[in-house]
Order: C-alpha cells, then sequence, then structure tokens
C-alpha cells in the first residue's frame, strides 16, 4: 500500500470516528481541502479524495460554494 492510500484511510477513518464519537455532529461544518491537508499533513488532492469516499458513504454532504457538512442521518422509520 503506498503512502497516499494510507493517508487519505487515515483521515477517512479519523473523520469517521469523530462523526461516530458525537465529536462531530449532524450539520456541522467540516474543514476546507486546505485546512485538512495542513492538519493531516497531507496534499489537497488526498483530501480531496478522503472527503469523496466519505461523501460516497453518506456521511457527510457538499454544498457548492458553501463548504462540507456532516450529513443528517434520514428519518429512521
Amino acid at each position: 500500500m503506498s503512502n497516499r492510500t494510507a493517508d487519505y484511510i487515515r483521515v477517512v477513518d479519523g473523520i469517521t470516528a469523530q462523526i461516530h464519537s458525537g465529536e462531530l455532529a449532524p450539520g456541522d461544518k467540516l474543514p476546507t481541502y486546505a485546512q485538512l491537508a495542513e492538519h493531516f499533513k497531507i496534499s489537497v488532492t488526498t483530501a480531496q479524495t478522503a472527503l469523496r469516499i466519505l461523501r460516497e458513504r453518506g456521511l457527510v454532504e457538499g454544498h457548492q460554494g458553501k463548504g462540507t457538512y456532516v450529513a443528517v442521518p434520514p428519518e429512521s422509520t
């Protein structure tokens, strides 16, 4: 596994853990790509990859021009 792969998985796992622990709540805004890159010491491209995976998993949602937010879970019936 390359370092780039390990890096984006580290970001995905870190943000996923924060969401599941309640540290990040539904509706909370996530840092920008640049802020994530600086915090995790990764490239902006790697940060973009991590957030894309989180969007695909339904954990976050992007709002054009506004940022990325923790997804609000659908109402369970």
